[in-house]
Protein backbone atom coordinates (compact mmCIF):
# COMPACT_ATOMS: atom_id res chain seq x y z
CA UNK A 1 0.00 0.00 0.00
CA UNK A 2 1.20 3.51 -0.76
CA UNK A 3 0.91 6.48 1.58
CA UNK A 4 0.51 10.16 0.76
CA UNK A 5 0.04 13.22 2.93
CA UNK A 6 -0.80 16.79 1.98
CA UNK A 7 0.02 19.72 4.25
CA UNK A 8 -0.29 17.59 7.40
CA UNK A 9 -0.45 19.68 10.57
CA UNK A 10 -0.72 18.52 14.17
CA UNK A 11 -1.18 20.91 17.09
CA UNK A 12 -1.45 20.08 20.76
CA UNK A 13 -3.01 22.38 23.31
CA UNK A 14 -3.52 22.31 27.06
CA UNK A 15 -5.58 24.62 29.25
CA UNK A 16 -3.67 27.76 30.19
CA UNK A 17 -0.74 26.74 27.94
CA UNK A 18 0.20 27.99 24.49
CA UNK A 19 -0.60 25.72 21.55
CA UNK A 20 2.31 23.60 20.36
CA UNK A 21 2.67 22.82 16.64
CA UNK A 22 4.32 19.40 16.30
CA UNK A 23 3.85 18.80 12.57
CA UNK A 24 4.19 21.83 10.31
CA UNK A 25 2.81 21.01 6.88
CA UNK A 26 4.13 17.55 5.99
CA UNK A 27 3.95 16.54 2.32
CA UNK A 28 4.97 12.91 1.93
CA UNK A 29 4.81 10.16 -0.68
CA UNK A 30 5.75 6.56 0.12
CA UNK A 31 5.46 3.95 -2.62
CA UNK A 32 3.82 0.59 -2.11
CA UNK A 33 6.40 -1.88 -0.81
CA UNK A 34 8.97 0.85 -0.14
CA UNK A 35 11.09 0.75 3.04
CA UNK A 36 11.58 4.20 4.50
CA UNK A 37 13.72 5.23 7.49
CA UNK A 38 12.48 8.33 9.32
CA UNK A 39 15.28 10.06 11.19
CA UNK A 40 15.85 13.21 13.20
CA UNK A 41 16.41 14.46 16.76
CA UNK A 42 14.08 13.70 19.64
CA UNK A 43 11.06 15.97 19.59
CA UNK A 44 11.14 16.45 15.81
CA UNK A 45 7.67 14.90 15.39
CA UNK A 46 8.63 11.47 14.02
CA UNK A 47 6.48 9.40 16.37
CA UNK A 48 3.56 11.80 15.99
CA UNK A 49 3.76 11.43 12.22
CA UNK A 50 3.71 7.63 12.17
CA UNK A 51 0.93 7.52 14.76
CA UNK A 52 -1.18 9.62 12.40
CA UNK A 53 -0.19 7.56 9.35
CA UNK A 54 -0.96 4.40 11.36
CA UNK A 55 -4.45 5.77 12.18
CA UNK A 56 -3.75 5.88 15.92
CA UNK A 57 -4.03 9.66 16.11
CA UNK A 58 -5.74 12.32 14.00
CA UNK A 59 -4.16 15.38 12.39
CA UNK A 60 -5.32 18.89 13.21
CA UNK A 61 -5.57 19.58 9.49
CA UNK A 62 -4.29 18.27 6.19
CA UNK A 63 -5.01 15.04 4.35
CA UNK A 64 -3.80 11.44 4.46
CA UNK A 65 -4.34 9.02 1.59
CA UNK A 66 -3.69 5.28 1.72
CA UNK A 67 -3.82 3.67 -1.70
CA UNK A 68 -5.39 6.90 -3.01
CA UNK A 69 -8.28 6.70 -0.52
CA UNK A 70 -8.65 9.71 1.74
CA UNK A 71 -8.71 8.77 5.41
CA UNK A 72 -11.69 10.04 7.39
CA UNK A 73 -10.43 10.29 10.97
CA UNK A 74 -13.96 10.91 12.24
CA UNK A 75 -15.12 7.39 11.35
CA UNK A 76 -13.73 5.25 14.19
CA UNK A 77 -15.28 2.04 12.86
CA UNK A 78 -13.59 2.35 9.48
CA UNK A 79 -10.32 3.31 11.15
CA UNK A 80 -10.47 0.19 13.33
CA UNK A 81 -11.13 -2.07 10.35
CA UNK A 82 -8.33 -0.42 8.36
CA UNK A 83 -5.86 -0.90 11.21
CA UNK A 84 -6.89 -4.50 11.78
CA UNK A 85 -6.76 -5.53 8.13
CA UNK A 86 -3.83 -3.55 6.79
CA UNK A 87 -1.54 -2.09 9.46
CA UNK A 88 1.02 -3.51 11.88
CA UNK A 89 2.88 -1.60 14.61
CA UNK A 90 6.11 -2.37 16.47
CA UNK A 91 7.13 -0.08 19.32
CA UNK A 92 10.38 0.47 21.22
CA UNK A 93 8.85 -1.40 24.17
CA UNK A 94 7.29 -4.76 23.40
CA UNK A 95 3.98 -4.26 25.31
CA UNK A 96 3.39 -8.00 25.76
CA UNK A 97 0.59 -8.96 28.14
CA UNK A 98 2.15 -10.55 31.23
CA UNK A 99 -0.71 -13.02 31.82
CA UNK A 100 -0.63 -14.42 28.26
CA UNK A 101 1.96 -16.81 26.90
CA UNK A 102 3.94 -16.21 23.71
CA UNK A 103 1.49 -17.75 21.23
CA UNK A 104 -1.45 -16.01 22.91
CA UNK A 105 0.29 -12.62 22.73
CA UNK A 106 0.86 -13.07 19.01
CA UNK A 107 -2.81 -13.93 18.48
CA UNK A 108 -4.22 -10.94 20.39
CA UNK A 109 -4.96 -8.83 17.26
CA UNK A 110 -6.94 -11.73 15.76
CA UNK A 111 -8.34 -13.17 18.98
CA UNK A 112 -11.84 -13.81 17.59
CA UNK A 113 -10.34 -15.95 14.82
CA UNK A 114 -7.41 -17.33 16.81
CA UNK A 115 -8.27 -20.99 16.16
CA UNK A 116 -8.20 -20.38 12.41
CA UNK A 117 -4.98 -18.38 12.43
CA UNK A 118 -2.91 -20.33 14.96
CA UNK A 119 -1.00 -22.04 12.13
CA UNK A 120 0.14 -18.62 10.91
CA UNK A 121 1.25 -17.72 14.44
CA UNK A 122 3.27 -20.94 14.68
CA UNK A 123 4.83 -20.20 11.30
CA UNK A 124 5.89 -16.74 12.48
CA UNK A 125 7.36 -18.22 15.65
CA UNK A 126 9.45 -20.50 13.45
CA UNK A 127 10.69 -17.54 11.41
CA UNK A 128 11.56 -15.75 14.67
CA UNK A 129 13.40 -18.81 15.99
CA UNK A 130 11.00 -19.13 18.92
CA UNK A 131 9.17 -22.38 18.19
CA UNK A 132 10.28 -23.92 21.48
CA UNK A 133 9.15 -20.85 23.44
CA UNK A 134 5.49 -20.60 22.41
CA UNK A 135 4.15 -21.68 25.83
CA UNK A 136 6.55 -19.49 27.79
CA UNK A 137 5.39 -16.35 29.59
CA UNK A 138 6.90 -12.95 28.70
CA UNK A 139 8.96 -12.75 31.91
CA UNK A 140 10.70 -15.98 30.89
CA UNK A 141 12.07 -14.41 27.70
CA UNK A 142 15.06 -12.19 27.03
CA UNK A 143 14.54 -8.64 25.78
CA UNK A 144 15.36 -9.69 22.23
CA UNK A 145 12.96 -12.63 22.38
CA UNK A 146 10.19 -10.38 23.69
CA UNK A 147 10.72 -7.96 20.81
CA UNK A 148 10.63 -10.81 18.30
CA UNK A 149 7.26 -11.84 19.76
CA UNK A 150 6.08 -8.23 19.34
CA UNK A 151 7.23 -8.29 15.72
CA UNK A 152 5.37 -11.56 15.12
CA UNK A 153 2.24 -10.03 16.68
CA UNK A 154 2.50 -7.04 14.32
CA UNK A 155 2.77 -9.41 11.33
CA UNK A 156 0.03 -11.89 12.27
CA UNK A 157 -2.44 -10.34 9.80
CA UNK A 158 0.08 -10.03 6.96
CA UNK A 159 -0.25 -6.23 7.07
CA UNK A 160 0.21 -4.17 3.94
CA UNK A 161 1.99 -1.48 5.99
CA UNK A 162 4.29 -1.94 8.99
CA UNK A 163 5.22 0.99 11.22
CA UNK A 164 8.15 0.55 13.60
CA UNK A 165 8.96 3.19 16.21
CA UNK A 166 12.55 2.69 17.44
CA UNK A 167 11.95 -1.10 17.38
CA UNK A 168 15.44 -1.98 18.66
CA UNK A 169 16.10 1.09 20.80
CA UNK A 170 16.01 -0.90 24.06
CA UNK A 171 18.25 -3.72 22.82
CA UNK A 172 21.97 -4.24 22.58
CA UNK A 173 23.44 -3.68 19.12
CA UNK A 174 23.98 -7.35 18.24
CA UNK A 175 20.45 -8.39 19.22
CA UNK A 176 19.01 -5.32 17.53
CA UNK A 177 20.75 -6.12 14.25
CA UNK A 178 19.19 -9.60 14.21
CA UNK A 179 15.70 -8.20 14.71
CA UNK A 180 16.24 -5.47 12.13
CA UNK A 181 17.33 -8.05 9.55
CA UNK A 182 14.28 -10.19 10.32
CA UNK A 183 11.99 -7.20 9.93
CA UNK A 184 13.46 -6.12 6.60
CA UNK A 185 13.59 -9.68 5.23
CA UNK A 186 9.95 -10.36 6.11
CA UNK A 187 8.76 -7.02 4.67
CA UNK A 188 10.66 -7.76 1.46
CA UNK A 189 9.13 -11.23 1.24
CA UNK A 190 5.59 -9.96 1.88
CA UNK A 191 6.08 -6.75 -0.18
CA UNK A 192 5.03 -4.81 2.90
CA UNK A 193 5.48 -1.06 3.02
CA UNK A 194 7.78 -0.30 5.97
CA UNK A 195 8.17 3.01 7.79
CA UNK A 196 10.70 2.82 10.62
CA UNK A 197 11.61 5.59 13.05
CA UNK A 198 15.22 5.23 14.10
CA UNK A 199 18.32 7.01 15.37
CA UNK A 200 20.49 4.21 13.98
CA UNK A 201 22.50 5.13 10.89
CA UNK A 202 23.13 1.45 10.23
CA UNK A 203 19.44 0.58 10.30
CA UNK A 204 18.63 3.56 8.06
CA UNK A 205 21.13 2.34 5.47
CA UNK A 206 19.04 -0.82 5.04
CA UNK A 207 16.05 1.24 3.89
CA UNK A 208 15.29 2.22 0.31
CA UNK A 209 15.10 5.86 1.34
CA UNK A 210 15.97 8.02 4.32
CA UNK A 211 13.85 10.99 5.38
CA UNK A 212 14.91 13.49 8.03
CA UNK A 213 12.64 15.51 10.29
CA UNK A 214 13.62 18.62 12.19
CA UNK A 215 11.21 20.78 14.19
CA UNK A 216 8.08 19.28 12.66
CA UNK A 217 9.21 19.52 9.06
CA UNK A 218 10.64 17.07 6.52
CA UNK A 219 13.91 18.26 5.07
Amino acid sequence: MKIETKNLIKNYSKPKSPEVCVLKGIDLNIKSGEKVALMGPSGAGKSTLIHILGLMDAPTSGEVFIDDKKIDYRDNNKLSVMRKDNIGFVFQFHYLLADFNVIENILIPVWKDKNKIITRAEELLGIMGLTSRQKHMPHELSGGEQQRVALARALINNPKILFADEPTGNLDRKTGEKIEKLMFDICTQLKTTLVVVTHSEELAKSADRQLKMIDGKLI
